[in-house]
């Protein structure tokens, strides 16, 4: 499982494309970098980009929803638009398809944020207003999220 850490700014090309770091696609205990990755909407605003073996954790969630309820067929359906496979090429980029940019709200500036299990891929001001507010109020959330960890 890759784990991703950092933030940073990154610039997007006039043909959509972004580079994901080495630092980023380097995985210990793995002799080649992520080369392969799922990308799509994710939720507050920017896109997540998961690598392709720890999509399937995400994925088989998917699978196991009931098709019956309402609620579970719309989310699955527009959680899913846009979303797509994506190969890092040998300048370390991937394509960002033009839909998925405007649902970011993506320009010519990125910012990805290691989210852990997954990078998530922001419009800078949007990452800096989703941010922002909360890191005044940290350490009561941290409480309140983290308990007694």
């Amino acid at each position: 499982m890759a784990t991703f850490y950092g933030t940073e700014n990154y610039s997007i090309d006039d043909k959509g494309r972004l580079v994901v770091p080495a630092s980023m696609r380097a995985v210990p205990g793995r002799k080649n970098p992520l080369n392969t990755f799922v990308l799509l909407g994710g939720l507050d605003g920017c896109l997540w980009l998961y690598a392709e073996e720890d999509w399937k954790h995400l994925e088989e969630k998917l699978r196991k929803m009931s098709t019956g309820p309402q609620k579970q067929r719309q989310f699955a359906r527009a959680f899913l638009v846009g979303a797509s496979k994506v190969t890092v090429d040998k300048q370390g980029r991937i394509s960002i398809p033009p839909s998925l940019m405007s649902r970011a709200g993506l320009g010519k500036d990125a910012i990805l944020h290691g989210q852990v299990g997954r990078i998530e891929i922001w419009e800078p001001s949007r990452f800096a207003a989703v941010v922002a507010p909360v890191q005044d109020q940290l350490d009561a959330l941290a409480e309140e999220v983290l308990g007694d960890m």
